[in-house]
């Protein structure tokens, strides 16, 4: 457990609209660490479930990878800095290749 976390992000067609969902799971056990819902698939969705895992998870070894495809919410300025402050290097995929 604990060695590389992945991410995603899906669509939810609801009554009211699309609904955005990502998730951050460990990527030996799939289980999910942290999540996040919303009406925009933006970095802020990415940013809070990456927030979530960490906090719920607290401390991880200092060899863990958090690993998500090329999209622009996961490749962005954003994200890389919420990645350093959490102390959580990034790594990025081809796109729909995880873990």
């Amino acid at each position: 457990m604990d060695k590389v976390w992945i991410s995603d992000i899906t669509y939810l067609c609801t009554n009211e609209g699309w609904l955005y969902s990502c998730a951050v799971r460990d990527g030996c056990s799939r289980r999910v660490l942290g999540w996040a819902l919303d009406s925009v698939q933006g970095t802020d969705l990415v940013e809070r479930a990456l927030r979530m895992a960490k906090t719920l998870r607290g401390q991880v070894p200092c060899q863990m990878v958090f690993n998500a495809e090329r999209g622009v919410q996961f490749t962005s300025a954003q994200l890389h800095e919420v990645a350093v402050e959490l102390d959580l290097p990034q790594s990025v995929g081809r796109t729909g290749v995880l873990g």
